[in-house]
């Protein structure tokens, strides 16, 4: 009697909660042991884009909060073969969900790679296989990634933390013009020579091709100073084209610049600074010969 009480209490534990292993019996009738895996993405491991200087190609590296960096994130179980285990699980930051970062999965004992991804902005990913992530628009937002193989059994721990690492590469245009166009309706900003979709085992693009984005302007012209893009490179680093139009609200060109042998690396930043616009400054037309033709020398 002591013995069918110690099982049927074993029972009850292993069928009220998410326990870390169990025994599911499939449609042949196999049994297969199962355990309930937990992924904490605990940090994102970054070079200072915001802060670091341009021209500084330092390596310097801190780790933060997801929270701070991004309002999407996604976790992908895949098998050897490369199949997503069930379906991808989506999550979006909100002052309502508290377990912003914390994924659980049941999973039968084996070998499994996970992928996790964390971006900011609306945009939807599309994860067609592990090989091949883009984003809808068809442009790439900030984006941080992490790919991990790891085993399923009685041995190994069921909880494993994720630390994301940034895989794009950032363009700035800072504008240093002290003449704007009053009537700027958008741009647009086009990248050749990177891509759009990536391959998370390379964290490189999957082919370069060109891709653009429109950027509507929606405040004062007078109070945009910058415009930022990103992109995946097809190595570390890379040299790409970015060619940049300003348009006015009757889809007239503005101005337009075509930058080449852009210097660009993923995790870093480069910034691009200068007169955009095709207009003479204030001081511009008013010009001083400052050299004298000579001295008068006189003692008193």
């Amino acid at each position: 009697m002591k013995h069918i009480r110690s099982s049927l209490l074993l029972l009850v534990i292993l069928l009220t909660s998410c326990q870390k292993i169990s025994f599911n019996e499939n449609e042949t009738g196999e049994i297969h042991n199962t355990r309930c895996m937990y992924f904490h993405l605990g940090g994102f491991t970054m070079t200072g884009m915001e802060e670091m200087d341009p021209h500084d190609a330092s390596e310097s590296r801190a780790s933060t909060n997801q929270a701070n960096y991004t309002d999407n994130l996604l976790l992908g179980i895949f098998d050897n073969d490369g199949n997503v285990i069930d379906s991808i699980q989506y999550q979006r930051k909100s002052d309502t969900n508290p377990s912003y970062g914390s994924f659980s999965h049941t999973l039968k004992y084996g070998k499994y790679t996970v992928l996790a991804l964390g971006w900011n902005g609306t945009q939807e990913c599309h994860v067609h296989s592990l090989d091949s992530i883009y984003f809808s628009e068809d442009w790439v937002p900030n984006t941080f990634l992490c790919r991990q193989n790891f085993i399923v059994n009685d041995t190994y721990s069921d909880t494993r933390s994720l630390t994301l690492k940034r895989c794009v590469a950032k363009f700035v245009l800072s504008f240093k013009d002290e003449i704007i166009p009053n009537d700027l309706a958008y741009f647009t900003l086009k990248f050749s020579g990177a891509g759009n979709t990536i391959n998370s085992e390379t964290r490189h693009c999957t082919h370069i091709q060109d891709f653009s984005r429109k950027l509507d302007v929606k405040t004062d012209p007078s109070k945009i100073k910058t415009l930022t893009s990103y992109c995946f490179l097809p190595e570390d680093s890379a040299t790409t084209t970015v060619d940049i139009i300003a348009f006015d609200s009757k889809g007239d060109t503005v101005s337009h610049k075509n930058f080449t042998n852009v210097p660009m690396k993923i995790n870093y930043s480069t910034n691009y600074m200068g007169n955009f616009y095709n207009f003479a400054s204030a001081t511009d037309d008013i010009s001083f010969e400052t050299a004298f033709d000579g001295e008068f020398n006189h003692d008193f």
